[in-house]
């Protein structure tokens, strides 16, 4: 029998920590660290470097406003000028927003207090410009060659890409994505749309790991399924150490006789954790091999998912230059958490509801939580607005997977343990977005 008693345990944040501790990532202006895209396919990426305008904005006197164009000299003795005698084009010019302001003026009066001649050729004016240059932009005013257009470490959006454009910058340096391995492991593993023999399980987890990277801007690289086997396994880890800078290794991290996932990463490299303090993904680890980091997460597609955003998005985060810490949103409790097992406990018992057999002592597993340790339940909600504009959230039942839980937008971590309470209704807890 295999031991498992010196399995090592560390909550979420201190798992990330050590992982982040022990990672290399290429850092700016390593070979391999960025690319030269194309501005206009540069959205989502992140800037590996400032961005500099090339040019002045504008890059002459401009007009800001639709206007007349006149010449100030005309106005600066503080009176108004007779214009009945004025000449379009030698005394004043039409002027547009945005455009170069006719050559020889230098200050404008806004349309609506010009009366323009039928034939456009003469005008009257019921004001003045206040100075010279009224109306106008100066060269450079906007923007001076060399200014910076956007940051090293921001995300290229629809408006920071115009925005660098503006400058006449066509291409930027962007941080390359991180290519992220998935190897999917287990006997009873079968791929979708063939035939599946009884105790077969369709794999859909490489779905969610291949949805999950493209959107946190990775370069997804799927396995194919790798039976339980110890020699295999190492070697598919080795394949993908090779290609990829993260690697994500699925299932057989548990106890189970054919769950060999651990101790194969204790052969080829350093495991940092073996086991985590939150359920359901107890059984989330992180490795070091060949100075890549490895990933664990659960079996089951529910709780690959939270897993994956848990231990594999913060990795991603910190590749591309992110802060790797969690996006937490505070929220008002609208209900109370169900009882354990996922129904009220009014629904349940003498209520006349339905309740679950009592468990003999052998289908009860012990305690994984450490004597006087805090253990966080995964727990799922809806969260929405209310009218005077804050946020509740209403836990669902069931566990992660389960038909109760799909309609949730939203999971909180519960801590349990000695003297911890559950919060009440009203309470504000932070809970992640899904």
């Amino acid at each position: 029998m295999r031991d498992h008693s010196k399995h090592i345990e560390l909550s979420r944040e201190e798992a990330v920590a050590q992982m982040l501790k022990r990672c290399s990532f290429n850092g700016a202006g390593a070979a391999g660290f960025e690319e030269l895209v194309p501005v206009a396919e540069s959205f989502g990426r992140v800037l590996s470097r400032d961005v500099v305008s090339l040019v002045d904005k504008p890059n002459k006197l401009q007009c800001c406003m639709d206007s007349i164009a006149v010449h100030w000299s005309d106005f600066a003795d503080g009176s108004m000028p007779d214009t009945s005698k004025w000449v379009r084009g030698v005394d004043w010019e039409f002027a547009n927003t945005g455009v170069v302001m006719p050559e020889g003026y230098d200050a404008a009066i806004v349309i609506e207090h010009v009366t323009v001649s039928d034939d456009e050729q003469h005008v009257a004016i019921d004001a003045a410009p206040s100075a010279q240059y009224a109306g106008t932009r100066a060269p450079g005013s906007q923007m001076k060659k060399g200014d910076v257009l956007a940051c090293a470490g921001e995300v290229v959006t629809a408006d920071v890409a115009a925005r660098i454009a503006t400058g006449n910058v066509t291409a930027v340096p962007v941080r390359v994505k991180p290519k992220v391995a998935f190897i999917p492991t287990g006997d009873e593993l079968v791929v979708p749309g063939g035939p599946i023999e009884p105790g077969r399980n369709i794999e859909t987890n490489s779905l969610v790991f291949r949805g999950k990277v493209e959107k946190w801007g990775g370069v997804p690289l799927v396995f194919d399924i790798v039976p339980d086997d110890p020699e295999l396994i190492k070697a598919a880890i080795h394949e993908a150490c090779a290609m990829a800078d993260i690697v994500v290794l699925n299932a057989g991290s548990s106890k189970g006789s054919e769950d060999w996932n651990c101790e194969q990463m204790e052969d080829l490299g350093e495991v940092i954790c073996h086991e985590t303090n939150h359920g359901p993904g107890h059984h989330s680890s992180y490795a070091l091999v060949d100075g890549k980091p490895i990933v664990g997460i659960s079996g089951p597609p529910a709780g690959a998912s939270f897993t994956l955003n848990f231990y594999l998005h913060p990795l991603m985060k910190v590749f591309l230059g992110l802060s790797p810490e969690p996006d937490r949103i505070p929220v008002r409790l609208a209900a109370p958490f169900p009882a354990k097992g996922g129904h009220d406990k009014k629904g349940s018992g003498k209520d006349g509801g339905a309740s679950s057999p009592a468990k003999i002592a052998g289908e009860v597993r012990p305690s994984i939580v450490a004597p006087g340790a805090t253990f966080f339940g995964i727990k799922f909600l809806t969260v929405e607005a209310l009218p005077d504009g804050t946020l509740a959230g209403t836990p669902l039942p069931g566990r992660p997977g389960s038909p109760e839980s799909e309609a949730a937008n939203a999971y909180y971590m519960m801590p349990s343990g000695p003297g911890v309470e559950p919060p009440a209704v009203g309470d504000v807890i932070w809970v992640e977005l899904r």
